[in-house]
């Protein structure tokens, strides 16, 4: 197993109730469905900086929204701060809305009315600051806008060329600096994300 691997396994999970699942039968009633850094890293496909930020700030903006409960999936509007083609934010927003369950207008449109995903993610290039959330309780009104103060470069930009060139053999100095450059992400904790107006 890799260190990034393991990273992945250590971090702790995001618990969620999911009232469509527990009507579908996929969950009992009150049981959580649990999502992972490395559910989310499968579900983007690779495991970087990114993927591990989208990730904690998801799990800081639920402890936010549900200070005394159990965050409830498919009941939380997020806005990206942003375009969807700009930078990193397209696949940032995909591991929020995998999490929470907000999706595009290609989400799911619900049953009889209820438990639409629909039109929860979406982009504001307007918001600012730019490049933060707002994630916002349907239920409630509530809402938390965050930004992300990314820790200190780890140096992984300028091994990148070296291990394309190396390919396909792996470039240990590259892969330990992306996975320092994860695990600077998890250590950070919640001190790497800024409350916004």
């Amino acid at each position: 197993m890799t260190k990034l691997e393991q990273l992945a396994l250590e971090a702790p999970p995001i618990l969620m109730r999911d009232p469509l699942a527990e009507f579908l039968g996929f969950r009992a009633d009150g049981v959580p469905v649990s999502y992972s850094l490395e559910d989310a890293g499968r579900y983007a496909g690779h495991l970087c900086p990114t993927v591990a930020t989208a990730f904690e700030m998801t799990r800081y903006a639920l402890q936010l929204l549900y200070v005394q409960s159990m965050p409830v999936r498919g009941e939380v509007r997020v806005t990206m701060a942003s375009a969807p083609d700009q930078f990193a934010n397209g696949p940032f927003a995909r591991v929020v809305g995998f999490v929470t369950g907000a999706a595009r207008d290609d989400g799911f449109r619900g049953i009889a009315g209820r438990w639409s995903r629909q039109n929860l993610l979406q982009f504001d290039p307007a918001a600012r600051p730019f490049g933060s959330v707002l994630f916002e309780r349907i239920d409630t009104g509530t809402r938390v806008r965050l930004a992300a103060k990314p820790p200190e470069p780890t140096g992984v930009g300028p091994l990148v060329r070296s291990a394309l060139a190396a390919m396909p053999a792996p470039d240990l100095p590259f892969q330990a600096a992306w996975c320092n450059g994860v695990e600077a992400v998890l250590a950070a904790g919640t001190a790497q994300f800024e409350r916004v107006a």
